[in-house]
């Protein structure tokens, strides 16, 4: 009864069709999985909030994504790493393997390799969200730091 407003809410604010479908959906599942019956009178503010709360995650998401992309590929990497996207990774991941608290590692692999939102991340661990954010702003400074240093 109310997808294409949450259809259209979504585009709004992520102009993108195919991940505004996607929201949409996720905002359902999310509803069958937590078994949430919504009031007759509530419903569309609930469902619109709930997608609006999606697609904000969705933007932070690719937010976190890109400034990871852009400090892999920082021109200050030294040039033997920056040669190629898989050595890179490699190295990256040796460096979150070996250097990185365990319970960082969890939440950088969980975030950036399997693609979790930062909720679903908090979920999965049974920390806040806060945490989680917390986790990646200090493993991103710690690697920025050691491939800077090692121009």
């Amino acid at each position: 009864m109310h997808y294409a407003q949450m259809y259209r809410l979504a585009v709004t604010i992520l102009y993108d069709e195919d991940e505004s479908k996607d929201v949409v959906s996720e905002v359902f599942a999310r509803l069958m999985v937590r078994d949430i019956t919504l009031q007759e009178d509530t419903a569309e503010a609930y469902l619109m909030m709930s997608v609006r709360n999606q697609c904000r995650n969705e933007l932070e998401r690719k937010q976190v994504r890109e400034r990871f992309l852009r400090l892999l590929s920082d021109e200050a990497v030294e040039p033997t790493i920056a040669q190629s996207e898989g050595l890179r990774m490699r190295e990256l991941m040796r460096y979150v393997r070996e250097q990185l608290p365990p319970l960082s590692q969890q939440v950088f692999k969980l975030r950036f390799v399997k693609e979790m939102t930062c909720q679903e991340v908090a979920d999965e661990l049974g920390v806040s969200r806060q945490t989680v954010h917390t986790h990646l702003r200090q493993s991103v400074e710690k690697i920025r730091l050691f491939f800077n240093s090692n121009t």
